[in-house]
């Protein structure tokens, strides 16, 4: 922060501790108009409630972790000219998204009676689900240093610990909804299959295991060959996981199938339905 952006921000606090949230409201607006993607004055507005805020309007908790890189994406995007807006809401179109294959495979998202968000980061849906779920349904998981402790602490869900190795993974209980959101989207081909095995493995019966994947739609806006059905492209927008581990990854829905066919059995229900999260990355849909 520079100096008069910093001095504001004291100022404000200042005159919360003196009960004056106007002025800490007009304080806090001033930054943000000067720097709307300073999160240390975001997070201070959402956490009193002051005037211009998200969570009242939204329904949602609104703060942000400054370790976000779903966040910084948005932030740093040409097209995003209201990055904190544009964070928060396009986590409630996932929910709506989410909703719709939900209930095309005769599930409904209020009634899951355990939910499990995997690779669930810093919460931009996560904030979105927790409302929507009976309590004490939701369970996150991320492999990110401090995500899930902030996820536990902002939005009182439970948690787990990920790891990068699929067998290593050890999960507290089985679910009736597992949701995967851009992670098999990112996955080398080496672990690709192992992570489905072992999410497919986390289901209850009766159960739905739903991703995302780089579609055809995602391959040829990208200029990528999909003739061989994947293709892995190992650079990472994260900036603690390695691009190895975690690159960019393209996937055919033939691969998809196959995959679950080798990987779960042939018995296996597999869907895949095109273009459905965000316009191009296929839905994924799994019963057990």
């Amino acid at each position: 922060m520079n100096q008069p952006t910093e001095t504001l921000i004291n100022l404000a606090r200042q005159h919360l501790a003196l009960g004056d949230a106007q002025t800490a409201s007009d304080c806090l607006t001033c930054v943000l108009a000067c720097e709307p993607n300073n999160l240390v004055a975001h997070n201070l507005r959402e956490a009193h409630a002051l005037d211009g805020n998200y969570s009242s309007w939204m329904g949602v908790n609104a703060q942000i972790s400054p370790d976000d890189d779903i966040f910084r994406f948005f932030a740093h995007h040409p097209t995003s000219r209201h990055p904190m807006r544009d964070y928060l809401s396009d986590g409630w179109r996932t929910m709506t998204e989410l909703q719709t294959v939900m209930e095309m495979h005769g599930h409904v998202l209020g009634r899951s009676k355990s939910f499990l968000e995997f690779a669930s980061g810093h919460g931009r849906f996560t904030r979105h689900l927790v409302k929507r779920l009976p309590k004490s349904a939701l369970t996150v998981s991320d492999v990110v240093p401090g995500s899930v402790n902030f996820l536990k602490d902002l939005l009182g869900v439970k948690g787990f610990e990920s790891c990068t190795e699929p067998k290593a993974l050890r999960m507290p209980e089985t679910y009736q909804h597992i949701f995967v959101l851009s992670l098999f989207s990112h996955l080398p081909e080496r672990t690709w299959g192992a992570w489905l095995k072992r999410l497919y493995e986390g289901l209850e019966p009766g159960g739905l295991l739903i991703f995302s994947t780089h579609g055809q739609k995602c391959a040829d806006q990208a200029g990528v060959n999909l003739n061989e059905g994947f293709a892995f492209f190992g650079s990472s927008e994260s900036t603690v996981i390695d691009g190895q581990v975690y690159g960019t990854s393209f996937t055919s829905p033939d691969y998809v199938r196959s995959t679950a066919d080798k990987e779960l059995g042939s018995n296996v229900k597999v869907e895949v339905l095109p273009n459905h999260f965000w316009g191009n990355q296929d839905a994924v849909v799994i019963y057990a």
